[in-house]
């Protein structure tokens, strides 16, 4: 059973960004009942979980206020993932309660905006859309797990009026909150990421085990642990992660690519461009792919299929690659 206090803000959302900038607080309150077949753990799980979502969405605001973000018309989800990639939400309290009638706990969480650099920020952010998937991925499987939580609570709240209990439902709770975890511990790896690579290679490591440890079949979580040890030089274990990624998921873009720019850094460029490929027919619109694929291509020496790889990429709003090709003579 759950009941939602009032969010109050320490700030008014919608005041106008001076032009230096200020430092805004949000403030969210989850209060979170539980009995039954849901343990306290698994309550305190959950509602940490809805209180930073619900805070990030909050502050997804001041991201909708920013020009950077109107031009790109970004939709309702790409919000919640960027606020999530540029904003930390921090559990400032959790305290248990208990009343004649009901056990609970009440979660608050804040999340501090600094306007000065938000934007920059999310330019950045925008300019990865690769890190910007991976972000998106995270909340919808956070979103879905939430949502079967509710499902839980509303059959736990009906079997709670009967007094009956089930030992089922206990173990869906518990996996629920462990799936919770992983994504937790995968978004703490995600927050290490900076600039197209990670900040602290090995604690990204130390998380996405836990992650992955919690859920053996996270193929976000062993994509991204293979980046973290490509960018130690440990590119087998990298490619053994990749491999993982895609036998769980034979769709997921991202661990092809991934595995391409691996393939690429051993000199194998030919079983790159074939991965690039694949990325290529899953996901089309990935500017990187084809800047990548045009570099495996130029050292095969292929200059016209690199040529148009880098014209594709500025069609998909990145020239870099294809005003450093005019440069070398390789498109005209």
């Amino acid at each position: 059973m759950r009941t939602i206090l009032a969010t109050f803000l320490t700030v008014l959302l919608l005041l106008p960004v001076s032009a230096f900038g200020e430092v805004q607080t949000i403030t969210h309150t989850v209060k979170q009942h539980f009995g039954g077949s849901q343990s306290p753990d698994d309550a305190r799980i959950a509602a940490v979980a809805k209180a930073k979502r619900e805070a990030l969405e909050m502050a997804g605001t001041y991201i909708e206020s920013l020009t950077v973000v109107k031009n790109s018309q970004v939709d309702k989800d790409e919000i919640l993932a960027l606020a999530a990639g540029v904003l930390k939400a921090e559990v400032i309290s959790q305290k248990n309660y208990h009343t004649d009638d009901a056990f609970g706990i009440d979660v608050i969480v804040k999340v501090v905006v600094d306007t000065s650099v938000l934007e920059e920020r999310v330019k950045k952010l925008l300019q990865d859309k690769t890190h910007l998937t991976q972000l998106k991925e995270a909340r919808k499987r956070e979103k879905e797990l939430l949502q079967k939580v509710a499902q839980l609570e509303d059959e736990n709240r009906k079997l709670s009026a009967k007094k009956q209990s089930t030992q089922k439902l206990k173990k869906e709770f518990q996996q629920a909150s462990r799936s919770l975890t992983a994504v937790d511990w995968f978004n703490q790896a995600l927050a290490l990421w900076d600039g197209g690579k990670y900040t602290d290679s090995k604690k990204a490591i130390d998380y996405l085990n836990y992650a992955i440890k919690l859920q053996p079949d996270y193929a976000g979580a062993y994509t991204n642990r293979g980046n973290a040890y490509d960018e130690l030089g440990q590119r087998q274990r990298a490619i053994d992660d990749f491999n993982k990624a895609i036998r769980l998921k034979p769709d997921y873009a991202i661990a092809y690519y991934n595995r391409g720019n691996t393939y690429s850094e051993l000199g194998q460029h030919q079983r790159a461009i074939e991965d690039f490929n694949e990325a290529i027919r899953l996901k089309p619109d990935n500017a990187n792919t084809y800047i990548n694929r045009g570099s495996a291509y130029l050292f095969l020496g292929k200059n016209s299929l690199a040529c148009r790889d880098a014209q594709k990429a500025c069609e998909l709003g990145d020239c870099k690659a294809l005003e450093w090709a005019k440069g070398k003579g390789y498109c005209r």
